[in-house]
């Protein structure tokens, strides 16, 4: 190789970019290192071949470059195109491949097509990975306004309701049983909208992780016992009666925000799916870590989507009336796991289901 070649080539090398050269009179074939290196093939191989590059292209790929190379070809264009490749097999490349044709008008009349070649394949994951989180963030959002429009929605109906009654000035209205039975509703919708931005909140910190937690040192079972004195009007507007199996002073360092959203969530979660039956609540000691547990008496979950419940945006809930951004079970999991704790589900089909949330003391 002469010095000019030698410095192209340190040239290509240290832009990263592989080069190829086509004799399509006599169809010979160079390629550069990089390029060999890129398709994985030898210099030998494709020296009179050019299928042997060709055959590297991903399947639905090569209809796309023939057709480009034609055209460059015939037009006597720059040819520039993205398409995939398959050095291995099960291995796939992205490259940006760009060149033009060139006609030797002396006595032997070649034609060379040539051009250069970069690896892109980095720069498409991360073009996918962007469009992955635009299109969750677009899902996330479109969720959320769905499922704030409908409490918002009764509440503003029931204020309209209880305006035009007090205009009415029935007797009827000022009944104590009818005014807190319309308490009881409106507290039931405004837990519901106060859990869905408490999700939207825990959703944008999960995602600028690492989640930091605030850990205090607090009995368990008295904080359990607070969540539920401010969940019982909820369940009772739901027709859902709570019991709690009370144990000692559970003493442990955690944060309490956190452990308190997932004992919410896990309460909503168990008066929605649990047919309107009673949810058992219990909290214990054994050895070194603490347990809480969230029974209820539903349908239950089947076992292959035990571990699908736990993630981003799932419900495996059939009935279509029961509402639910599918972001309860999948923060729980995220907090109780910041606390170095573990969520566990038992449930058969028919059977109810139980959440088991360990956590080490």
């Amino acid at each position: 190789m002469d010095k000019t070649l030698q410095d192209l080539e340190f040239t290509l090398e240290s832009g990263q970019m592989g080069a190829w050269d086509v004799d399509l009179t006599n169809n010979r074939v160079t390629c550069s290192r990089l390029m060999l290196e890129l398709w994985n093939v030898t210099e030998k191989e494709v020296l009179g071949n050019r299928k042997v590059l060709q055959e590297k292209v991903h399947p639905e790929d090569l209809p796309i470059m023939l057709e480009a190379i034609r055209s460059s070809i015939e037009e006597r264009s720059v040819y520039e195109l993205e398409y995939r490749i398959i050095p291995t097999p099960g291995k796939i490349k992205w490259v940006h491949s760009r060149g033009r044709c060139t006609f030797d008008s002396g006595p032997h009349k070649t034609i060379r097509f040539s051009g250069i070649v970069f690896d892109i394949t980095e720069k498409k994951m991360k073009e996918e990975e962007l469009a992955a989180a635009v299109k969750a963030r677009d899902q996330f959002f479109m969720i959320a306004s769905h499922e704030l429009r409908t409490p918002l929605a009764c509440l503003n109906l029931q204020l309209e309701v209880l305006q035009w009654e007090l205009k009415s000035n029935h007797p009827e209205i000022f009944r104590t049983e009818r005014i807190s039975s319309g308490f009881k509703k409106q507290q039931e919708h405004f837990l519901r909208i106060s859990k869905i931005v408490d999700n939207i909140l825990n959703e944008s910190k999960l995602a600028m992780k690492p989640l930091a937690l605030q850990k205090e040192k607090f009995d368990l079972m008295l904080m359990v016992q607070e969540v539920l004195d401010s969940f019982r009007i909820a369940a009772e507007a739901a027709g859902v009666e709570i019991l709690l199996e009370k144990t000692g002073q559970i003493m442990g360092q955690w944060d309490r925000y956190r452990l308190e959203q997932v004992m919410l969530n896990l309460l909503v979660n168990a008066v929605k799916y649990g047919k309107k039956k009673p949810v058992t609540v219990s909290v214990s000691e054994v050895g070194d870590t603490a347990i809480i547990s969230v029974k209820d008496n539903g349908e239950g979950i089947r076992p292959e989507d035990h571990q699908r419940v736990f993630q981003k945006y799932e419900r495996v809930v059939s009935d279509k009336s029961i509402k639910g951004m599918g972001l309860g079970l999948y923060i729980c999991d995220n907090f109780v796991r910041a606390h170095g704790g573990e969520i566990r589900l038992q449930s058969n089909w028919g059977e109810g289901a139980e959440f088991r949330v360990i956590l080490p003391i």
